[in-house]
């Protein structure tokens, strides 16, 4: 398996961020600042009398290192911004073909939506092949060829035309059958073309996916640090 396999792709990176209690490492990250200038200032234990001859005392210390745990959210907040300032827009506003189908788009609209993946020349060795064996593109040699633009936008078909590998390629939305849309062959392209375009964007900018992956791995291990050292303080604390 080549090592750019073991990167997630784009849409793991939203899923994970979309888990709630991860969120809260960018509260961490915010307050932890704030207690850690209120907390130099305090004992790290109070004694409070019961009686002339008992006092009860509270420790103020977190049961594990807070720098740890800020490191932890640290790492987790940068991924967060490069997750947000890199993420394909695609994978962003489409979370599955679901969703691409209740914004009710025209079949023509997954026409722009190749045009941007073609013009972003991403992984289009695969997406060319399979487009082609599955027989929704084929090579033209058409006196209207223009390369990556859309053309004969008003007729029954939207189309584009774009060049990979020195070869003219045609694509074109709906599929027409005896002069007419094709509303079931139709509806099984677009979900056939949605999970290409979907699989070409999600494995885009490999390298700020590299570097999203490595901070959330630091990210992980520091809270499993801090979260070990809590358990340890609980079990010290039972067995006193």
């Amino acid at each position: 398996m080549a090592f750019k396999d073991n990167i997630y792709g784009w849409q793991w990176f939203r899923d994970f961020f979309n888990i709630t209690i991860f969120k809260y490492f960018v509260t961490w990250f915010a307050i932890v600042p704030i207690f850690a200038k209120i907390s130099q200032s305090l004992p790290k234990k109070i004694h409070i009398p019961v009686n002339k001859e008992l006092n009860y005392t509270i420790h103020l210390e977190l049961p594990f290192k807070w720098e740890i745990l800020w490191v932890s959210s640290l790492c987790f907040v940068i991924a967060y911004i490069l997750y947000l300032i890199f993420r394909p827009n695609f994978i962003s506003k489409y979370f599955s073909l679901k969703y691409y189908l209740e914004f009710e788009h025209s079949p023509r609209w997954i026409v722009w939506e190749t045009q941007k993946l073609v013009k972003l020349s991403t992984d289009l060795d695969k997406f060319v092949k399979r487009m082609y064996d599955k027989g929704y593109i084929s090579i033209t040699d058409d006196s209207k060829f223009k390369d990556k633009e859309l053309i004969d936008v008003g007729g029954d078909q939207t189309y584009l035309y774009f060049l990979h590998n020195n070869v003219q390629y045609k694509f074109a939305m709906p599929i027409i059958k005896e002069g007419k849309e094709d509303d079931g062959l139709t509806k099984i392209a677009i979900r056939e073309i949605f999970w290409e375009i979907f699989g070409r964007f999600s494995s885009t900018k490999f390298e700020i996916r590299l570097v999203i992956q490595g901070l959330l791995s630091v990210s992980l291990i520091t809270f499993a640090i801090a979260f070990m050292q809590s358990i340890y303080s609980g079990f010290q604390y039972f067995i006193k």
